[in-house]
């Protein structure tokens, strides 16, 4: 009786880890099929402002400013509007962007409590 109690303990325990595996990462940045019956999640800043904690996003627009707070935070911008985005060193990987260049930028939303609403960039590509 014990161990079949430890082992449903441990099955319960492991079922959150194994639905991380089966997350979508179509246009995460992550590889995998981009084409007809591909979901595209969310598109546009607008959307990521009301999209739910760690939803996949693919945002095109520019970088407008550095924030003067943090190194790594961004305003975004598209056609929809602006967000906040976290955009580590590495992914510019010497690359200069100015407000001036378009950029497609695959990531997450990080929508916490009490917090403004912003994207962890996990790739960057340069459009023009």
């Amino acid at each position: 009786m014990r161990k079949i109690a430890i082992f449903l303990f441990l099955s319960a325990l492991t079922v959150p880890a194994w639905a991380g595996f089966q997350q979508n990462n179509v246009n995460t940045g992550n590889g995998g099929f981009v084409g007809p019956g591909a979901t595209a999640g969310v598109t546009t800043v607008a959307q990521a402002k009301s999209a739910r904690d760690d939803s996949p996003c693919v945002l095109t627009g520019s970088i407008v400013q550095r924030m003067p707070s943090d190194n790594d935070h961004y305003l975004f911008r598209d056609s929809t509007g602006d967000i906040l985005v976290d955009i580590d060193d590495e992914l510019f990987m010497g690359r200069t962007v100015t407000p001036e260049t378009v950029i497609r930028i695959y990531g997450e939303v990080d929508n916490e409590v009490f917090e403004r609403t912003k994207v962890d960039v996990k790739n960057m590509e340069i459009l023009k």
